[in-house]
């Protein structure tokens, strides 16, 4: 290496110290200032159930997998005693090493060091600078563990092509274990197996012929230790909660460009990945005079791992644009293999790196997720400024109703809001795990404090659209609790108004 390509590649190392440390930022101002989201509160609730000793469909209603809550649950001494905060540092600390997995793997499709260093670069920028994907892996949802089960099932891939005789169908094995986990976290993740599958059979003769056998083999062992369980013992209620899913009333093919639309919007790699590839198609630098190794196949494997995650939730009946955060790091990587083929000289050097923060930087300071942190909407002409962020004044609600719930010896919150249970350390009444998600069940005003906002009784179960008999149930709640402790003009997701109560009817 000359000293020209030495000054390069030692300016391109300090660059991807620069992107961890942007990273490390953009996760830890998302934990603290990012928008609440119902979501966090029934996944962060459903560990905590977990620690306690309860199972998912077996003792309360769950709509996805055991393991996420399973994970969260044996790592619970970590961040539970922090509340949403502790949930979310968790969740950033998952996607951030997905992130430097997934960076590193990059490396196994480039040859030369500079393109390395460039690759890893650019795909830990296109991920960890950009305030969609990172936001999304803060908030507890199943997103980051996805993102860490498909960085370590990639590395384990690309180890394949390293390793002795044996060695590949242990990579192999490995590979197939985590990618069948995925589908206990998320069931859509089982789209992977098949194109994982294909690549690995395409590809025997390099890696070996049973490879893909190991492969097949290790995954559906996996998945029926993981889920015979439940379809022996508790197949109804585990059925009912897939069939959840699919009982939503669909948006239709307009609904659906308007989730893509929102995707395009908030997420700057996807524009990026479309500039790439129509470079590379007209200046045709996609076909290459070099023989093809299986170096050379593994962004394509990447690829089309993005594509399906992609493709699959565009197909549910909602498709909601977070669907697509897994599908993110695939493509990630795979768009940075493709920034280095393409041979855009000016990102190969340290003028390119400077660029390639700019470009981000500026997407960054666009983003509606950046103007989420501050604003609360818009009344006419004027921004309204939020006056605390959404965490700190769940935290401040959460204080208060812990000291009312500890006043009157309760340690039951009758709400939908669980994020709030979550924070303030109290359950709710059975039924009620998955907040305005819960299945509809009889009133029973039980506990002595209960707190309902905007969300509660929201939706109709289980088509989730709007239920048009919230007013007359929300009539029977303020009847049942009658007086009124606190009141929050602007909490949580969406910024409703929440009321906290004590019970009056004996």
């Amino acid at each position: 290496m000359n000293i020209i390509e030495a000054n390069k590649v030692k300016s391109l190392t300090l660059w991807v110290r620069i992107a961890l440390g942007v990273t490390l930022l953009c996760y830890l101002t998302n934990a603290f200032l990012g928008a609440l989201n119902q979501d966090e509160g029934w996944y962060l609730y459903a560990a905590r159930q977990m620690m306690e000793g309860f199972i998912p469909h077996k003792d309360f209603f769950f709509t996805q997998g055991k393991l996420m809550p399973a994970v969260y649950a044996c790592f619970g001494w970590a961040w539970s005693f922090a509340g949403i905060l502790g949930g979310r540092l968790f969740t950033a600390l998952l996607a951030f090493l997905a992130i430097c997995i997934a960076s590193r793997t990059t490396k196994v499709s480039l040859t030369s060091i500079t393109e390395r260093k460039m690759g890893q670069l650019a795909c830990i920028a296109f991920l960890g600078v950009n305030l969609w994907y990172t936001y999304f892996t803060t908030i507890p949802k199943t997103y980051a563990l996805c993102s860490l089960g498909i960085a370590g099932a990639l590395w384990a891939l690309s180890q394949i092509r390293q390793s002795d005789n044996k060695l590949p169908n242990f990579f192999a094995v490995l590979a197939g274990v985590v990618l069948a986990l995925l589908v206990d976290i998320r069931f859509s993740m089982g789209v992977l197996l098949p194109i994982v599958l294909a690549w690995l059979f395409w590809n025997r003769q390099q890696i070996g012929p049973k490879t893909w056998i190991w492969f097949s083999v290790a995954a559906s062992v996996t998945i029926a230790l993981l889920m015979l369980p439940e379809l022996l013992f508790w197949r109804e209620a585990f059925l009912e909660a897939q069939a959840f899913h699919a009982a939503r009333e669909p948006l239709g093919m307009m609904g659906a460009i308007g989730c893509l639309a929102r995707v395009m919007r908030f997420n700057s790699l996807l524009c990026f990945v479309l500039i790439l590839l129509g470079w590379g198609w007209i200046t045709r630098q996609f076909v290459t005079s070099h023989e093809h190794t299986l170096r050379d196949t593994f962004p394509l494997l990447w690829g089309g791992m993005a594509i399906a995650l992609m493709a699959v939730h565009l197909l549910a009946p909602v498709p909601y644009d977070d669907y697509w955060v897994p599908a993110m790091l695939p493509l990630a990587m795979a768009s940075a293999v493709l920034m280095q083929r393409l041979s855009l000289g000016i990102l190969q050097t340290h003028g390119g790196a400077v660029l390639l923060f700019v470009a981000l930087a500026l997407t960054v300071c666009a983003s509606p997720i950046a103007q989420d942190w501050l604003v609360a909407g818009h009344d006419r002409f004027w921004v309204q400024k939020k006056a605390k962020p959404d965490l700190f004044i769940l935290r401040d609600v959460a204080r208060q109703v812990r000291a009312e719930a500890a006043r009157l010896g309760e340690d039951t919150l009758w709400t939908q809001d669980t994020y709030l249970a979550v924070e303030a350390g109290l359950r709710v009444p059975t039924g009620l795990e998955m907040g305005p998600f819960s299945k509809p069940q009889a009133f029973k005003p039980t506990s002595k404090l209960a707190v309902w906002s905007g969300y509660t009784y929201a939706l109709s179960f289980p088509s989730l659209a709007p239920d048009p008999m919230r007013d007359t149930k929300i009539d029977s709640l303020r009847a049942a609790y009658g007086r009124i402790l606190l009141t929050e003009t602007f909490f949580g997701q969406g910024g409703t108004q929440l009321f906290v109560a004590e019970r009056t009817m004996p």
